[in-house]
């Protein structure tokens, strides 16, 4: 499938992205792909090549993210909001049927709690290398709440970070969050450079770099997802950051129907891995009426 940028206004932000629109219209299963934290729709484009063009397919950019509206400034980004504005987006764009979710990283771990939230508005989700939020223990609570609010008292319009090309800019995000190649650094560049008179910088949020005011705990985690009830299929980069479940093993008994899968690559396998067997993957799981 062909992706195009979109942008629609929900009840609470202005969300971007890129979608493809199926042939078979009002019948065609409705599948919201979340990317990873500081990336963009575009992390899905390598990916979108090989599904079926008979999905309505939409790869949204949460706020701060890509061309997404910003919060306002009297607020913060939490990871609970984006929830609520995925949900938001769900409900413009299928408001009848549950939907499918996609989730990479920072996405997934989105995906994961608004299935727990909603289940009625979620039938499967796909985890890429994604296995929930960091936590934090309870005497790691206050040490993490003080760094927070002192960071945020000390915040000020930061200078971005200006670069004299796109193509400097690409090499750069090669070595950032996730490394990734520079075939995969230039469409995240692509979608997420805005051009000033010194050159380019990124259009993202600066205050997405910002630390979590407050983390869940372990126990929170494991009763969210307990609480999901759709399919669940995880796949993993065999250089991902869940190689080999080591560190969250436990976590994989916390989902009641789950399937888990390896594909080569990193923590971008979908973007500059086996792209191909993902894709594959998630089809075979999505069009199965017999998962879970």
């Amino acid at each position: 499938m062909r992706l195009e940028p979109f942008e629609l206004q929900t009840p609470r932000l202005r969300l971007a992205g890129l979608s493809h629109q199926a042939p078979n219209g009002d019948a065609a299963p409705v599948v919201i792909a979340v990317h990873g934290w500081l990336d963009n729709a575009a992390s899905f484009i390598p990916l979108a090549e090989h599904l079926p063009d008979t999905w309505d397919f939409y790869a949204v950019e949460l706020p701060g993210h890509g061309w997404s509206e910003h919060r306002p400034a009297s607020t913060t980004y939490h990871l609970i909001e984006n929830i609520l504005d995925v949900l938001a987006f769900a409900d413009c764009v299928s408001a009848e049927r549950p939907v499918h979710l996609i989730g990479h990283s920072l996405g997934g771990i989105v995906c994961a709690m608004l299935a727990s939230a909603t289940p009625e508005r979620v039938a499967k989700l796909v985890l890429l290398d994604s296995l929930g939020p960091l936590t934090d223990s309870l005497t790691e609570v206050l040490p993490q709440l003080r760094k927070a609010v002192r960071k945020a008292r000390l915040f000020r319009a930061s200078k971005m970070t200006v670069y004299e090309d796109l193509e400097r800019m690409a090499q750069v995000r090669t070595n950032g969050v996730g490394k990734v190649s520079i075939e995969a650094a230039r469409l995240l560049v692509e979608r997420g450079a805005i051009a000033n008179e010194q050159g380019y910088c990124w259009r993202s949020d600066p205050r997405l770099m910002a630390p979590s005011l407050i983390r869940f705990s372990e126990e929170q985690v494991e009763v969210m997802f307990k609480g999901i009830e759709c399919p669940v299929s995880l796949v993993c980069g065999d250089h991902g950051y869940f190689a080999d479940y080591a560190r969250l093993q436990k976590r994989l008994a916390y989902i009641n129907s789950l399937v888990k899968h390896h594909v080569k690559g990193g923590h971008h396998f979908h973007m500059d891995g086996d792209v191909k067997a993902c894709a594959t993957l998630v089809h075979a799981f999505l069009e199965d009426t017999h998962a879970g």
